[in-house]
């Protein structure tokens, strides 16, 4: 038996030979891993075999049945009778009406058209919309008024088939029996200029900006009231978005934050300049428009080089969004004081000093670029106290929290900022120094996007928003 093992190992003497060998490069082996440890990257890439360090790995594509723009959506104009429509004598815009619809009607509309162009064209030099090669029976701008109409909507001109493009021109359908019509008037040959400067961007955006170029211009109205009301009341909800909707006029909230704070006085210069540095690619033909760079590209650009430089923009407007109307103590938006109390932003909580500790949700989840309002009132208990602060929140968006310290008349004393992390869902901020503070304002904004390779994109609706806890603590 012990001769056949011989037989099937070898000789005999061979065996330890065989093991002293795998012994030695065993240690060469540990040696070369040693080697590996202690030398630098390039070098230890070489001798695995490689030419050189590895390139970083490119986050992972999105799919490309994400959409990047709102759908082409070309309406057929309303058919209207035999009667020749009213036109201007001064610029090319011409107003129809339907069956039903008082002459004197059309005539209020030429007037208000007339004094759009003077105010958007005259005063602010922007240029007319597209001619519409004769659709509407002149190439100017046409209005078509009907008694069950929608307030007002501004359609996209069909283009040919098969042509890119990222203009267009334009049509607007509005009721016969709303009021303020300068207001509509105004909006209506904004959008359609805004549709000449970039047909791609979306339609809520255009509406937004309609309405800031509408403040810039005319007169507030109650559907202006009515149109921040609504923002201010839901501020859980972003502040741009694809899809036109109930929010989009009072939405131009960013758009007079821009001018205001970053502007050179010229009305609306920083949201025009905005909108036309978002016209940068045509639109190749097919059911969307190619919405890239957005808005928010531009945004990001030009005052958000970094993500920590993106965040305090936002987080910026979010703290002056809680300075409005009436409790712009400090002219921050002046041209927003019409709005009185009915431009103050709602609180999630209010709570007292001395209730603490508490741990605070919202009833509802922050939309990307949405923001959410605390209210924690300084009584004679937080004399000599510090404040501990803590936030966690939802994967993969992040949020970015300032802490405003306020006095009894409600002007800012001091801004506390908490870290801004790109990725994570905790942050921590003790403050220290409440003196002379009537109350702190905790103010908290969702980023949105899908972490710092992929920022957050108006054209990707429907959004998911993202709740948040708060825990304040006395210390």
């Amino acid at each position: 038996m012990r001769q056949g093992v011989k037989c099937l190992l070898g000789h005999g003497s061979a065996l330890p030979a065989f093991l002293a060998r795998a012994r030695l490069a065993g240690l060469a082996f540990l040696a070369l891993l040693a080697a590996l440890a202690t030398t630098g990257t390039a070098r230890a890439q070489l001798l695995l075999g490689q030419l050189g360090p590895n390139a970083p790995r490119p986050p992972a594509p999105l799919d490309d049945a994400i959409p990047k723009g709102a759908e082409v959506v070309t309406p057929a104009r309303p058919k209207t009778g035999p009667e020749p429509p009213a036109c201007s004598l001064r610029y090319a815009a011409c107003v129809h009406r339907a069956a039903g619809v008082a002459p004197g009607t059309v005539l209020d509309w030429v007037r208000a058209l007339d004094t759009a162009f003077d105010r958007l064209e005259g005063a602010l030099r922007l240029p007319p919309p597209l001619p519409d090669w004769d659709r509407g029976g002149t190439p100017g701008l046409d209005v078509y008024l009907a008694p069950g109409a929608p307030d007002l909507d501004v359609s996209i001109d069909a283009t040919d088939v098969g042509v890119a493009t990222d203009r267009a021109s334009a049509f607007c359908v509005a009721s016969a029996t709303g009021v303020a019509v300068e207001r509509r008037a105004t909006l209506c040959l904004a959008e359609a200029v805004l549709l000449r400067l970039d047909g791609s961007e979306t339609p809520f955006v255009r509406r937004a900006l309609a309405t800031s170029l509408w403040l810039a211009t005319g007169s507030p109205t109650s559907d202006d009231v009515r149109a921040f009301d609504d923002v201010q009341a839901h501020p859980e909800r972003g502040v741009l978005a694809r899809d036109r909707s109930d929010a989009s006029e009072g939405s131009a909230l960013l758009f007079e934050y821009l001018d205001a704070a970053k502007g050179r006085g010229e009305p609306c210069g920083a949201s025009l300049a905005t909108y036309s540095l978002s016209a940068k690619t045509e639109s190749p033909a097919g059911r969307r428009f190619l919405n890239e760079p957005d808005v928010a590209d531009v945004l990001r650009a030009t005052f958000g080089p970094t993500p920590t430089d993106t965040a305090r923009f936002f987080s910026d407007f979010a703290v002056a969004r809680a300075f409005t109307g009436s409790r712009d103590a400090e002219g921050l938006l002046p041209t927003l004081a019409f709005l009185g109390d009915l431009g103050r932003v709602r609180f999630e909580w209010s709570i007292p000093f001395a209730s603490l500790p508490r741990r605070l949700a919202p009833a509802r989840a922050i939309e990307p670029l949405g923001s959410t309002y605390l209210w924690l009132s300084l009584g004679p208990e937080a004399h000599g106290k510090s404040l501990a602060f803590q936030a966690d929140w939802e994967e993969p968006v992040a949020f970015r929290w300032a802490l405003v310290l306020l006095d009894g008349d409600g002007k800012p004393l001091r801004r506390y900022d908490v870290p801004f992390l790109e990725r994570g869902t905790h942050v921590e901020r003790i403050v220290s120094d409440l003196g002379g503070g009537a109350g702190l304002l905790v103010v908290g904004t969702n980023l949105g996007g899908l972490g710092p390779s992929y920022p957050f994109d108006p054209d990707f609706e429907p959004f998911e928003p993202h709740a948040y806890a708060v825990t304040l603590s006395a210390l």
